[in-house]
């Protein structure tokens, strides 16, 4: 008898959709043969059908409330298309010109679309079928690695059911013959405790929540993903390919809006672990009740602690984020590590440290730098111009000024000779000025960069530019912050803290 295939058998589809690891290629690309059928009428492909799709689908991933619904209701109503829409806006993300160097793990928006298919999986697998369908999938998740006599001769998962002796809710059935250490499940606690055991036993049989089953397959579609992927993207021919990438417009427009409007996070994952931790700590600020914290005022890590303590995100990452923050102690090891953040200013009060989180950079007033006498309307380049009439620069000073001028954009595409030249006649102003002198000071700082890169100018919390800070609660302005500075220079301070996590 021929075996079935996910073609023409929905059941074998959504088992090869779900649990992609346990199969080999053929059969996965039978799978995407079925989502593909979907864009074909009266034998008639339509590709701009497709397109619409893998358009709605990968822009859609990008909104959080939509991967969030998604879990309660499929966005997508069939798993062939579902695999076909979700591998292909990750194509697409792919061959965006801003991630051709970069790592996927790296790519914020790859996990975005992850999520969405992982939600979209396990709505439509809540409304297919029956409990067996379930039970199938346990198999894979609970069972132990075969002996020496080979697997488990029965099935690991025997059945779900009500065990009301155990308290409410689902519980997975499973032989303790079968069973393999995953049933093991116990409760959430505290760092360095164990937590009560959650499996029951009973007649030979261990009863696994179902409320784990989730936990655990949903870890397990996040890596059978990345295979439906590899999948695809060698099943793509380059004709294929260069047809999808020339058509495709809105995702593409999408990450190119983000980039515009500087939501660096939207695009990079871990683009700067700093800026993450501020973003989750000025939610958490916000949503305290009683203003018991605030914005823009300085705090103990106690009182922030217990902010995010408070705080409950709908977002994975940001709860990622607060996961990583077990106590006062280890929020301010957290803030310390990231003091050169733009938005924080760490002070000591007494022996305890204190802590201000302020607004987005973008809440700063901006300044228009047309030249580079523009800089000057910084009160801490002013109080630099002003000590300048009196005393030589020190080196920190040229160096300072000198690769601040280096990042502002209209220097960009500058040859040297025309910065140089400006920067003497800026410098030209003040009494110790010697041309020659100045001319190779200046050449030198423009030649010594770090690996290849431009070097980034101070922020106003580095200790050489607080000699001439007016006090940044009284100033309205911060480098960062204020002056144009191209994303190139925001991407540098990327310099991604990866999590670690493979895509």
């Amino acid at each position: 008898m021929s075996q079935s295939t996910p073609v023409e058998d929905e059941r074998t589809a959504y088992r090869v959709a779900t649990l992609p690891l346990e199969y080999g290629t053929t059969r996965i690309n039978q799978l995407f043969t079925r989502g593909y059928n979907r864009y074909i009428v009266d034998g008639e492909d339509q590709p701009d059908d497709l397109l619409n799709d893998l358009e709605r689908f990968g822009t859609a991933a990008f909104k959080e409330d939509v991967r969030a619904d998604a879990a309660e209701e499929p966005f997508v109503d069939e798993p062939g298309t579902l695999a076909v829409l979700a591998t292909l806006s990750a194509i697409c993300v792919k061959a965006h010109p801003k991630f051709e160097h970069a790592p996927p793990r790296k790519v914020q928006v790859l996990y975005d679309i992850r999520e969405l298919y992982v939600n979209n999986l396990a709505s439509l697998l809540r409304e297919f079928g029956d409990g067996s369908f379930q039970q199938d999938i346990a198999e894979v998740l609970y069972a132990k690695d075969p002996g020496e006599d080979g697997p488990h001769p029965g099935r690991v998962c025997t059945g779900i059911k009500e065990m009301p002796e155990f308290g409410e809710g689902l519980y997975l059935e499973i032989p303790v013959a079968a069973a393999s250490r995953d049933c093991l499940i116990r409760a959430d606690t505290e760092r360095g405790e164990t937590g009560e055991l959650l499996t029951r036993v009973k007649n030979n049989h261990l009863y696994v929540p179902v409320g784990n089953f989730d936990t655990k397959y949903r870890e397990y579609a996040r890596r059978a993903f990345k295979k439906l992927l590899r999948v695809q993207e060698e099943n793509l021919s380059e004709d294929q390919l260069t047809w999808l990438t020339t058509n495709e417009s809105a995702i593409t427009e999408r990450i190119d809006r983000f980039i515009e409007t500087g939501h660096y996070e939207r695009i990079w994952r871990d683009w700067d672990q700093g800026e993450r931790t501020i973003r989750v700590l000025r939610d958490a600020i916000r949503d305290a009740p009683d203003e018991v914290v605030l914005l823009g005022e300085f705090h103990s890590a106690k009182e922030l602690f217990e902010a995010v303590e408070a705080y409950d995100p709908e977002a994975d990452w940001k709860r990622d984020v607060c996961n990583r923050i077990s106590s006062p102690r280890s929020l301010g090891n957290l803030l310390a590590s990231q003091r050169d953040h733009r938005s924080l200013t760490i002070r000591q009060h007494r022996n305890t440290n204190h802590y201000r989180i302020q607004e987005s950079a973008r809440g700063v007033q901006p300044l228009t730098v047309e030249s580079i006498e523009d800089l000057f309307e910084l009160p801490c380049m002013a109080n630099m111009a002003e000590r300048l009439n009196e005393k030589k620069p020190v080196r920190k000073d040229l160096y300072n000024f000198s690769r601040m001028v280096m990042w502002l954009p209209q220097y960009q595409d500058s040859d040297l000779e025309t910065i140089v030249a400006d920067l003497k006649d800026v410098f030209s102003r003040w009494p110790w000025y010697d041309e020659q002198v100045t001319d190779y000071q200046i050449r030198y700082e423009f030649s010594n960069t770090i690996g290849g890169d431009t070097p980034l100018p101070m922020n106003c919390d580095n200790d050489d530019m607080q000699r001439y800070c007016i006090g940044q609660e009284q100033c309205p302005y911060s480098i960062w912050g204020s002056l144009p500075f191209p994303e190139e220079m925001y991407d540098q301070l990327d310099e991604a803290k990866s999590t670690g996590e493979e895509f």
